[in-house]
């Protein structure tokens, strides 16, 4: 495995350990997430749970995206469309331009990614040292 593999499959991992986090905490309900979705941001619960259920359903295919690659860029779509309106919804909504600088930090994670997944998706195809006699 080259190391653009392992960056991209390391990238990957985070991913789905925030999104994972993240978006149960929204499905489920907890006191921060209501807080800022209600308070801050001042969206209906409703949303917050549809917000948690799309990043959820980006996890599930980031994870299948482990075997097959091509899932990796609807996985990504969805984080990329999330974490840009996050990053609006921090800096207009709530009007806190420092909250809204994380979202665009995973925006780039997610873009490094993705990036790197085409370019190892492009290279030959690694083949056994042939050994000669």
């Amino acid at each position: 495995m080259n190391i653009q593999k392992t960056v991209t499959r390391i990238l990957q991992a985070l991913l789905i350990a925030q999104f994972s986090f993240f978006g149960i905490s929204k499905i489920i309900g907890t006191a921060d997430m209501v807080h800022t979705f209600q308070n801050l941001i001042q969206y209906p619960s409703w949303f917050r749970v549809v917000v948690g259920i799309v990043e959820v359903t980006a996890v599930v295919l980031l994870i299948v995206a482990f075997k097959k690659q091509n899932l990796m860029v609807w996985g990504s779509l969805l984080i990329g469309i999330l974490t840009l309106g996050a990053a609006y919804s921090h800096a207009f909504r709530q009007g806190s331009m420092p909250d809204a600088i994380i979202p665009l930090v995973v925006f780039a994670q997610m873009s490094l990614m993705l990036w790197l997944n085409q370019r190892v998706a492009q290279q030959p195809a690694e083949h056994p040292a042939i050994i000669s006699a």
